[in-house]
């Protein structure tokens, strides 16, 4: 059976992703169309999706995290198949994608929430000893976006999707700073900065849109994740969205050791970040709040020391972590500034 056969698909002038099919009931009745395939996923998206495909996986692999070894024993452990599916959010996809890039086999990504960006990116996300890296390569045959599959998420966590998004406005001004520091080996490209901005402004003409997850709102989050790769993959890098806000992150993942809501935490990044620079932060809180993404220490179960020790810390595994030069090389993150920062922050008890 052919896919065209049920449902329309866009042949996208986008980077890295070949076919799109989004729409109410998208995911119906395609498991014929991937002959034999396996499925990385959890319980509660399987559980949503499986009776719908109409057709049975040779294997379910059920993802717990991104542990590089965990990962490894996985990929040597799956069967084989003609096709790797993926099904639910973002370390099933970075699962699916990593099988996928080391049999060199066709990829089907299935979001069942729009938190994160990882169904429509390359490189797959893994945690090696507590650091984020990135491995490999791949560009999904297909992205399949069901409108009421990703509705069954809580609004909170597809709003998530927003913070990969939102990341923009303190990676791109690290960017030029960079540049103008003269410590910018990727190169500065204005246009392609201008660009990453002007999504901005999308997210904000549409908040109301993404605030109660219309049809048009979640495909807002995905067209913006597609517009970030076709600024990005022709540069060579994600400079223009990733910066110290995602560094913060990620050092709050290395020292607590715990997984996070991606897009809320970068959220929090975005907030103290666009402080340390100096970077209206007035401005894109004000924008967070419109889109209603959570963002405090609080919802992030972090306590007032857990954001004092991330920022004491930060430049250290920055630097250690070789993460591209920024605010964070920059400036001094004193404890007067983490006095400041954090005496208004809802926090953790």
């Amino acid at each position: 059976m052919d896919i065209t056969e049920l449902h329309p698909i866009e042949h996208l002038p986008h980077s890295n992703v070949k076919r799109l099919l989004l729409g109410r009931g998208a995911i119906d009745a395609l498991g014929p169309t991937f002959g034999r395939f396996v499925v990385t996923t959890m319980e509660v998206p399987w559980n949503l999706a499986r009776d719908r495909l109409g057709a049975e996986p040779i294997a379910v692999i059920d993802v717990t995290d991104m542990e590089l070894e965990r990962v490894e024993a996985a990929e040597r452990e799956a069967p084989d198949v003609d096709t790797v599916v993926t099904i639910g959010g973002g370390q099933a996809a970075d699962m699916g994608k990593y099988l996928a890039w080391k049999r060199q086999l066709p990829l089907v990504n299935i979001p069942t929430i729009v938190s994160t960006n990882a169904y429509v990116t390359q490189a797959v996300g893994i945690r090696n000893q507590g650091t984020v890296e990135y491995l490999g390569s791949v560009a999904p045959e297909l992205v399949v976006v069901d409108y009421d599959l990703v509705r069954t998420a809580p609004r909170e966590f597809n709003i998530a999707g927003c913070g990969d998004i939102l990341s923009i406005y303190t990676a791109s001004f690290d960017w030029r700073l960079a540049s103008e520091a003269g410590k910018e080996p990727l190169g500065y490209s204005e246009e392609a900065a201008s660009r990453a901005q002007a999504l901005l402004t999308r997210l904000a003409d549409q908040a109301e849109e993404i605030r109660t997850l219309t049809d048009q709102g979640i495909r807002t989050i995905v067209e913006c994740y597609l517009e970030i790769n076709d600024i990005c993959i022709p540069l060579g890098h994600y400079r223009p969205e990733e910066g110290p806000e995602h560094f913060f992150a990620y050092n709050v993942e290395y020292l607590t050791r715990r997984t996070y809501v991606h897009g809320w935490l970068v959220g929090l990044g975005i907030h103290l970040m666009s402080q340390l620079q100096g970077n209206d932060p007035v401005r894109i809180k004000a924008l967070m709040q419109q889109l209603d993404l959570p963002h405090s220490p609080r919802v992030n179960n972090l306590t007032r020391d857990d954001v004092a020790n991330a920022l004491q810390t930060l430049r250290e595994r920055t630097e250690r972590d070789h993460r591209w030069y920024g605010i964070i090389n920059h400036r001094d993150i004193t404890p007067v500034f983490i006095e400041e920062v954090t005496r208004a922050l809802e926090c953790a008890e």
